[in-house]
């Protein structure tokens, strides 16, 4: 039941959280390669929301124009897919360029190098995730791809939530 329930959204263009009843991480791998006219987007976020609703959002680049596809679905149901544009809604640019003023997160070997501190508790049950694939190392211009998953409180959960606030007038279901 549920290849044919993926199957059915993703030809109605619902695919990119077309994934188990459950609406679970299992459907990130999907949003990371959401592609749109043939482009492959450069990133993606997501909230998946311990009341099971989900937000993923897949970003790309045509031409100078971002744009931005959202899908929402609770329980993995009813998938709803809308849109914003660098052109339509003057926020998003602003909003995708606070991307490089995240703070990275720094690997901790455990029981080597420094001792970290006591992990902080989730402000909620929710789940993070953010992908770029255009990243660079702070003190070297080599390439590499980026994706963090983390929790509620962190400062990814902070501009996922400040994010789709800024923009949340901006989404039409006019695919552009």
């Amino acid at each position: 039941m549920g290849a044919i329930r993926t199957l059915l959204l993703a030809l109605a263009g619902a695919g990119a959280l077309a994934a188990p009843a459950a609406a679970s991480e299992d459907d990130w791998p999907v949003l990371k390669g959401a592609r749109l006219e043939g482009l492959r987007p450069w990133g993606a976020f997501a909230v998946y929301r311990a009341d099971r609703s989900v937000t993923g959002v897949s970003l790309y680049l045509r031409g100078a124009e971002a744009l931005a596809r959202r899908v929402e679905t609770r329980e993995g149901v009813e998938a709803t897919v809308t849109w914003a544009t660098s052109k339509s809604c003057a926020r998003l640019t602003p909003v995708l360029a606070e991307l490089e003023a995240l703070p990275a997160p720094r690997i901790e070997v455990p029981g080597v190098g420094r001792q970290p501190p006591a992990p902080a508790a989730s402000a909620n049950g929710d789940s993070y995730l953010l992908w770029a694939e255009d990243a660079r190392f702070a003190a070297a211009p080599y390439p590499v791809q980026i994706e963090v998953r983390g929790e509620g409180g962190s400062p990814m959960a902070a501009w996922v939530e400040t994010s789709l606030r800024r923009v949340a007038a901006c989404w039409s279901p006019v695919q552009p």
